[in-house]
């Protein structure tokens, strides 16, 4: 794989993880972070993938689908050097997880990852084929608390919360299907204020949120401000994530 290539990799591949390790200055309670669910299955929102110097370095697309009653909420991740596909089974109403999924595609192989939810344990499969050399397997199992939330569901979970300044929740969060170790922690989301915010597709108000991390990681989602909260920014410290355009479901 390229450096460029591998850097988006990483880049990528890693940036739930980050929100997924989450520490607060002030400590909260976790709890169920659900309040109102804003969106129609069938929607799609495609974004285009910049680095610190607003270089492009691919293209994002995330979607909401429904499935045996469920819900499968789906992110596709790819430049010219690899494809990275992953979803999470998620109950309609609560988002808690059923199970996972995610294929990472590049020059030199395959990493498929599968995880499953059952009894208040979360099993990971990680299926690794690169060129010349045998498959390999790795099974991660993690018990899962109250509260807690699939990390591949990020994105879309955080339009779910109430929408005004300094509302603060945490809960914990489920790094799953992640390239390097699963585990699980504690997120905490702090709604900043309102303010406008240009991407490819417009000009909007959105909402500001902070998503803190440990090691004193910070990270930044913009939602509009109308009722169907879409992502319109994300800057996870790595890559920012604009929005480009809207399907409606």
């Amino acid at each position: 794989m390229s450096r460029p290539g591998l850097l988006l990799f990483l880049g990528l591949g890693s940036f739930l993880l980050l929100a997924a390790c989450g520490l607060s200055d002030e400590p909260l309670p976790t709890q169920d972070v659900v309040v109102s669910i804003p969106w129609t299955v069938g929607e799609e929102t495609s974004y285009t993938i910049l680095d610190n110097d607003d270089e492009v370095l691919g293209t994002g697309v995330l979607r909401i689908d429904q499935e045996d009653g469920q819900l499968r909420l789906s992110q596709h991740y790819q430049n010219p050097d690899f494809d990275d596909r992953s979803s999470v089974l998620v109950d309609p109403e609560t988002l808690k997880p059923v199970e996972g999924e995610r294929v990472i595609t590049g020059e030199h192989g395959v990493l498929r990852i599968e995880v499953h939810y059952s009894d208040g344990v979360a099993e990971i499969e990680r299926i690794a084929t690169e060129k010349g050399k045998d498959e390999e397997r790795r099974i991660d199992r993690l018990d899962v608390p109250e509260h807690a939330y699939d990390t591949g569901a990020s994105l879309f979970l955080w339009r779910t919360i109430p929408m005004q300044v300094d509302y603060r929740v945490a809960y914990r969060s489920m790094a799953t299907a992640v390239v390097g170790t699963s585990q699980e922690n504690r997120v905490t989301l702090r709604v900043l204020r309102q303010e406008a915010v240009e991407v490819p597709a417009g000009t909007f108000e959105a909402w500001r949120l902070e998503i803190r991390a440990p090691g004193g990681v910070k990270q930044t989602a913009w939602y509009s401000t109308d009722s169907a909260r879409r992502l319109l920014k994300y800057d996870n410290g790595q890559n920012t994530f604009v929005l480009e355009s809207v399907k409606e479901g």
